[in-house]
């Protein structure tokens, strides 16, 4: 279940502005959403006791230096220090008798860590989504080392100075499979000759629908029931959350924030908007969020939902019955172009035939003009000057 206090709410807004449209953004914008998420399906062990005040998004910061169009693309600073394991520091006698502390023996610095979260909701796999993650990692560390060298100047070039660890994660709303490399070395040609000396990195693919609705309801918090909602994109997916268990889906919201409902709710209306449902429908939907009673969520569109299943039936079936009458016409035509092209064919190979006898050519000349102009073997060139004297045994 939720946090029932939000101790850090990020209000931070990028100026895009299609990220009204974008329920992905709405998600995971929100400190508490990210932290779920990271907790349930980020496959690391010290994230696993993440919560929103460990949270800063500063997708601002990053984010529009590369692509407006990218507007789903979320960058966090998490701060992992206190997950970390602690190690108390062993001092040593260093030469000329100084205290030297075993630095492999110090608790690790509080370096954070950096999560990309990259959303790709189009049907269409995203093949160089792998160089766009190389990107933004690269300019957090060199925006990271220029941040230290302002604070002590030449750190950087000293040899303890470590850059801080970037975590790079896909979430595919798809329903396609996801067939895109998540090693880059497998972007780059003639990797395997380079063998040690290609850079590699990966990057953890979350799938939505990688999901059935009954794994995503058993986390039992907010980031889950999102991510259920963001599974609904036709009326099938719709009569499917209604067949889950109320109880169930009713004890998530149990003690959410009230601004959270509110997110939940602009998560849903954005989705059923985009699947084009009536104003009133959506409005409807919407309100049981708010009234913390997601098992009642479709109620009034059951019978709605059953209505355009048949519309959408009847719809499928007209397709298909124009989709034969077109294919049938399309046979027609073709047939009607192939014999006016053999028509024209037989009017050109007479008018040669008859401009080859004015000219006094013998029956072998004619035979093998035709056979030349015509593309016909002996047989066929014979048969066609026999036709043009109206010799019905030339085929025989």
């Amino acid at each position: 279940m939720i946090e029932k206090t939000q101790t850090v709410f990020n209000s931070t807004q990028l100026s895009n502005p299609k990220l009204r449209d974008s329920s992905s953004k709405i998600i995971f914008a929100d400190n508490i959403l990210s932290s779920q998420f990271l907790r349930d399906y980020a496959d690391m062990e010290i994230l696993r006791h993440i919560r929103p005040e460990d949270i800063e998004d500063v997708s601002e910061r990053y984010v529009p230096l590369y692509s407006t169009e990218r507007n789903s693309d979320t960058v966090k600073r998490v701060d992992i220090s206190k997950y970390l394991p602690t190690q108390d520091c062993e001092e040593t006698k260093a030469p000329g008798g100084l205290l030297a502390v075993d630095s492999t023996k110090v608790k690790p610095l509080k370096l954070p860590l950096y999560i990309i979260s990259l959303v790709e909701h189009k049907s269409q796999v995203e093949y160089n989504i792998v160089m766009q993650l190389l990107r933004y990692m690269v300019h957090i560390w060199e925006d990271y080392e220029k941040e230290m060298d302002k604070m002590q100047p030449g750190s950087s070039r000293r040899k303890e100075f470590q850059y801080p660890p970037i975590l790079p994660i896909v979430y595919y709303e798809g329903t396609d499979r996801w067939t895109a490399s998540t090693d880059l070395a497998d972007r780059i040609l003639c990797g395997k000759q380079l063998g040690k000396y290609l850079p590699h990195f990966q990057y953890q693919l979350v799938t939505l629908h990688g999901f059935s609705n009954e794994e995503l309801l058993a986390k039992g918090d907010e980031i889950s029931l999102a991510m259920l909602i963001n599974k609904i994109q036709s009326f099938e997916d719709m009569s499917a959350f209604t067949c889950l268990p109320e109880e169930q889906l009713q004890s998530i919201l149990r003690d959410t924030p009230e601004y959270l409902l509110g997110t939940l709710a602009d998560v849903l209306r954005a989705l059923l908007y985009h699947m084009n449902l009536p104003e009133n429908q959506v409005e409807s939907a919407v309100a049981k969020i708010k009234e913390r009673k997601m098992g009642l969520l479709f109620e009034n569109a059951k019978l709605d939902i059953l209505e355009e299943r048949r519309k959408v039936e009847i719809e499928r079936q007209k397709a298909e019955a124009a989709q034969k009458e077109a294919e049938a016409a399309q046979k027609e035509a073709a047939e009607a172009r192939q014999k006016v092209t053999e028509v024209r064919r037989e009017q050109v190979l007479s008018l040669h035939i008859l401009r080859m006898l004015r000219q006094g050519a013998s029956d072998e000349e004619i035979v093998r003009s035709i056979m030349r102009h015509f593309s016909l073997d002996e047989k066929q060139a014979a048969e066609k000057l026999a036709l043009a004297f109206g010799d019905s045994d030339a085929k025989e």
